[in-house]
């Protein structure tokens, strides 16, 4: 009989430095205003992306309407691509395989609070990153940007 094993988030090949100070943000209420603020200060940059011939992918957006602030700041809506993940897990392996990948100019992702392991890894993959990306945090007051490295 075969059973199926969970996902585990502990790799010992990732996880090397556990008390690692990753590009620390300031942290601040993380509201709908607060959200909707911070998507449209990175909106006009945004807008620059969107006339790459690449995609804009944004991973578990929030309930806010996001689409009128992008479409505002004159972000392309056609070059948007809307990803819902089940888990903060499956949000943060999607993250990883948009920045690695060569199909987005950039990639957004809202997740919950992220431990010292998750930045560690993400600050691994930011090595191989293809395209920048931005992170949002519950309880951040900006979004915690993931340089490219390759870009």
């Amino acid at each position: 009989m075969k059973t199926r094993q969970g996902v585990r988030r502990e790799h010992p090949g990732l996880w090397q430095q556990p008390g690692l100070d990753w590009q620390q943000v300031q942290t601040a209420p993380q509201g709908d205003d607060a959200g909707r603020l911070a998507l449209a200060r990175l909106a006009p940059q945004l807008a620059d992306y969107s006339r790459a011939p690449r995609w804009l992918l944004l991973i578990n957006p929030p309930a806010f309407d996001w689409k009128t602030v992008l479409a505002d700041a004159g972000v392309d809506l056609s070059r948007v691509l809307q990803v819902r993940c089940d888990d903060d897990v499956a949000a943060q392996w999607a993250l990883e395989q948009a920045v690695s990948g060569t199909t987005c100019a950039v990639a957004l992702a809202w997740v919950p609070q992220l431990d010292a392991r998750d930045r560690r890894r993400l600050e691994l993959v930011s090595r191989r990153a293809h395209c920048p990306a931005f992170l949002f945090e519950v309880g951040q007051g900006s979004p915690l940007e993931i340089p490219s490295a390759l870009h």
